[in-house]
């Protein structure tokens, strides 16, 4: 009896296994923290040069690489109606992707866009950190170790 159950068991884990790798490897957009591949929605063909209808902070999808399509959710910032990508660390894949690549497409609610990615300078970095942190006044300030960390690129359409 015991045995049987187990045998059950066991056929039940394989199967749900089996069920989330298929999930896995077919996925589109970005879930959480898992990657996704190339993401779905409504393509914008008209070029954005002011993207001030996005909220100051807001979380975006990004398709990079698009000879294999990798995907990812991040925080967007919007600094004097220029939109600018924040990547934590330049380790990060994503980031690593669109160094090699920085032509990407971008997504914000249900709309794709055709965007660049260009890693701004020294000078603008150190601009857009500071209002960052005008908006989190409660926020402790980064160490410089973490301000060199922290890249950002600025998005224009393509």
């Amino acid at each position: 009896m015991i045995k049987s159950v187990l045998k059950g068991i066991a056929v039940g884990l394989v199967l749900v296994t089996a069920a989330l790798f298929v999930l896995y490897l077919n996925r589109t957009d970005p879930w959480d923290r898992i990657p996704g591949q190339r993401i779905t929605g409504e393509e914008v063909t008209e070029p954005v040069d002011d993207w001030s209808f996005m909220e100051t902070s807001t979380r975006v999808t990004l398709e990079v690489r698009p000879s294999d399509p990798y995907s990812v959710d991040i925080r967007a910032f919007l600094h004097e109606g220029v939109l600018y990508l924040s990547s934590l660390s330049p380790e990060n894949r994503w980031t690593q992707f669109l160094i090699e690549e920085p032509n990407l497409r971008l997504k914000v609610g249900n709309k794709i866009y055709k965007v660049r990615a260009t890693r701004v300078g020294p000078a603008l970095e150190n601009e857009i950190l500071k209002a960052k942190e005008q908006m989190n006044p409660g926020r402790p300030e980064r160490t410089p170790e973490e301000k060199a960390r922290n890249w950002h690129f600025r998005v224009d359409s393509r």
